[in-house]
């Protein structure tokens, strides 16, 4: 779910606890709502199936001017990434993405065909921050592409964490001592600094 191209910090080591609960997000722009984009889970078994729905649609004057809607769903087992399902509708250009892993390495299909990844490539899932670092490949999932990212990661007061991603997507992501994500803001397209408000 990401403004910029590449849909988005030092190294995380694998034993970080994995953020639990629901999100939901009003996504802000030059102090206006111009979206949404929530991420629920539900356990199926020893699956963890997140669900991330993004809807940006700014309007001038009551029209929409552009429209930008996300929605994936990713399966993960153990904290380990199994699988993801893709679609973005961007202005009504559709990009679908899916990603599976196998023995030999994640077997991924998307705008420019199918391809095989690393057996360690994950999707850019911005609650996973144990992904975050470099140590992980990552891959967009409305690209279907490993991401080019730069990773700083800086200890906050309490015990918390933020993490800070530049290269194709240039974002700041704040984390509770408890793994929860609790901060984002993205530079979009155009330059702007788009913020995302915890509803």
């Amino acid at each position: 779910m990401i403004l910029r191209r590449g849909l988005p910090l030092l190294l995380a080591t694998p034993a970080m606890a994995q953020a639990s609960g629901d999100y939901r997000w009003r996504v802000m722009r030059n102090g206006m709502a111009i979206g949404t984009q929530s991420v629920s889970f539900t356990q199926r078994g020893a699956e963890r199936v997140a669900l991330s729905e993004t809807l940006i649609a700014p309007t001038v004057l009551g029209i929409v001017v552009y429209r930008y809607e996300h929605r994936y769903t990713e399966v993960t087992r153990g904290g380990r990434f199994v699988s993801v399902r893709s679609r973005l509708n961007r202005n009504g250009g559709i990009v679908e993405v899916e990603a599976e892993a196998m023995a030999q390495g994640v077997a991924l299909r998307g705008p420019e065909g199918a391809m095989q990844l690393p057996p360690n490539a994950a999707p850019l899932s911005w609650w996973e921050p144990q992904r975050f670092g470099g140590g992980t490949p990552i891959f967009g999932t409305t690209t279907g592409k490993i991401t080019e990212l730069r990773w700083a990661r800086e200890a906050l007061p309490g015990g918390g964490v933020r993490w800070r991603t530049t290269g194709e997507v240039e974002a700041v992501l704040e984390f509770t001592a408890t793994n929860r994500w609790s901060a984002y803001q993205v530079k979009g397209d155009d330059g702007s600094i788009v913020i995302y408000e915890a509803e």
